[in-house]
């Protein structure tokens, strides 16, 4: 099975800030759902 999440932030910093302090459980439960290594991929949206 796999999963896929778009989330949208200001930065970066803003990003790590939101997931740094749920990052151990978040991780511990991808196991339970997939067996695919997480992939974490951070892009820059443009419009204009």
């Amino acid at each position: 099975m796999v999963g896929m999440c778009h989330m949208f932030f200001d930065s970066v910093e803003s990003f790590q800030a939101a997931f740094a302090p749920v990052a151990q459980e978040i991780m511990a439960d991808i196991p339970n759902d997939t067996d695919q290594p997480p992939l974490i991929q951070i892009s820059e949206v443009a419009v204009g």
